[in-house]
């Protein structure tokens, strides 16, 4: 899609300098990130992340229960936790990605 506008808007700089750093790492500049965001908001026809008044529960200002409690969706349950460390032996090791490689193609 050819680019036709310009978007020009005011931000703190600080939070612009932090965003910059962080975008940098992950190889998108600024316009590029704006970009996705409008792209997203076209997409899921809203703000493409959650908004809440409710703060956001840490290990500095929260307790183990009150995050659980909060998280519980994306703890998993003992069923869960028990598959997870399930020994099937139909696994096997391997000494080189080669060896496994040649073990998934037959």
């Amino acid at each position: 899609m050819a680019k036709t506008l310009i978007l020009r808007t005011r931000v703190d700089a600080r939070q612009k300098k932090t965003a910059e750093a962080v975008l940098a790492k992950l190889g998108i500049s600024v316009g590029e990130a704006v970009s996705m965001f409008l792209s997203q908001v076209g997409i899921q026809e809203g703000i493409p992340f959650p908004l809440t008044v409710r703060q956001r529960l840490d290990l500095s200002n929260a307790s183990v229960e009150e995050i659980e409690q909060r998280y519980a969706e994306r703890i998993p349950n003992a069923e869960t936790k028990a598959a997870l460390i399930e020994n099937t032996g139909k696994g096997g090791r391997y000494k080189s990605a080669g060896q496994l490689m040649k073990a998934l193609k037959s």
